[in-house]
């Protein structure tokens, strides 16, 4: 009797959630496929070589974790740490600080954390603001909570859902052990070293890719959708049309970076980056130092400058030239100097992350089930960041293994 022929899971998607589901597939045994929308893999994800140093057109680095060293050691990504100082993280009230409340609000963080100790996580339909004014107080809230979450998320603090950042999460098994580095990290050559190595070994090991193509899926079809949460409602139409219908609902938010390239000054800040809040007269969200964080970035200043989300969506379509002149703007209050940069490259992505609202706390508590054999993957499910869509990939793989 001849064997059984394993089914092809259809991995859609071929950013980072989906390459790192592929791989969780591969490595279960599956046959896979990926159909990619656009022209290459990696999603928002890349890096460019340019004259001056690296440019990321996403994020430089990654939560570093045992699962993410086992996926790099196997694929042949090699991972480096931060250069010594890079920890030093700031936030913007009159000027650069670590630490940014004035005595009177640390002890009331201190007191609200105590206080509130057996209720930490959001409420149901609770605000960020409303969280971090009831645990931590005015002022934590406006100067650091607000701003080191705007980092994150980008989003509106009014309309930011406690209950989905703070959620607790089902711990990760393999993440139980310890990294061999804490912190962040990244490939040594840039975040496109990680997307080369990984779709090369996908193809070594048989996955399939077609690029360029919109995904059809069809009932009883085993499938992963790695895709935003926008994608996701054309991929279910046909399958699943009331969870496509509950993902039309999602709102999505615009994001651009500038990397930009200077000649080294001594007011330069020294450390990872600086978070500026909204009411402190930046209109940046924040700025990441490159050549401070890891070695080969840059052999001149390098700063990636942040700017859109909620609060400043019309951003997204502000021309090149007049976008230089609020960067030039920021640059200045935050350094006390102005530079002409060596050269500035600009990266637009007008559907770059969900918005946290409570209106997709809503969505994801009463989202319909899917067929068996169909898995979602993304930034929208409840976890964001690259190291928390690492552990659900292999979530989801395991999953869909499990129906085959």
């Amino acid at each position: 009797m001849l064997p059984l022929t394993k089914p092809t899971v259809t991995v859609v998607g071929a950013g980072f959630s989906g390459l790192t589901t592929a791989y969780y597939l591969v490595k279960a045994g599956a046959r896979v496929c990926l159909i990619e929308r656009n022209d290459r893999p990696g999603g928002l994800l890349g890096t460019l070589r340019t004259e001056h140093g690296l440019v990321e057109t996403a994020a430089n680095g990654i939560l570093n974790s045992a699962r993410l060293e086992a996926l790099c050691a196997d694929v042949g990504a090699r991972l480096i740490a931060p250069r010594s100082g890079a920890s030093a993280r700031y936030i913007w009230r009159g000027k650069p600080r670590r630490w940014p409340l004035k005595a009177g609000e640390s002890i009331r963080v201190l007191t609200g954390l105590l206080s509130n100790a057996t209720a930490l996580r959001g409420k149901p339909q609770e605000t960020i603001v409303g969280w971090g004014q009831r645990v931590l107080g005015n002022g934590a809230t406006r100067f650091a909570l607000v701003p080191a979450l705007s980092g994150i998320y980008a989003g509106d603090e009014q309309r930011l859902s406690a209950g989905l950042i703070f959620a607790r999460r089902t711990p990760d098994p393999v993440n139980q052990q310890k990294p061999q580095q804490r912190g962040t990290v990244a490939p040594a050559q840039g975040m496109q070293e990680l997307i080369d190595r990984l779709t090369e070994y996908l193809q070594r090991n048989g996955a399939e890719f077609h690029f360029n193509q919109a995904a059809e899926l069809r009932s009883g079809q085993p499938a992963a959708i790695c895709t935003s949460a926008s994608q996701a409602v054309n991929v279910l139409r046909e399958i699943a049309p009331d969870v496509s219908a509950a993902f039309g609902r999602v709102e999505m938010l615009s994001l651009v970076t500038a990397t930009c390239f200077y000649q080294r000054h001594p007011q330069q800040p020294q450390g990872f980056g600086c978070l500026f809040p909204r009411e402190q007269g930046f209109r940046a969200r924040g700025a990441l130092f490159n050549d401070c964080l890891f070695e080969g970035r840059s052999q001149v200043r390098s700063e990636t400058w942040i700017y859109g989300g909620a609060l400043d969506p019309e951003i997204i379509g502000l021309p090149d030239d007049e976008l230089r002149n609020v960067l030039s703007e920021d640059h200045a209050r935050l350094t006390g100097v102005t530079q002409t940069p060596l050269s500035i490259h600009i990266t637009r992505w007008p559907q770059a992350l969900p918005h946290y609202t409570l209106e997709l706390e809503q969505i994801l508590a009463t989202l319909p089930a899917l067929p068996k054999g169909v898995a979602l993957t993304g930034n929208y499910l409840g976890q964001i960041g690259l190291a928390k869509i690492l552990s659900r990939a292999a979530q989801t793989a395991a999953a869909i293994v499990n129906t085959l």
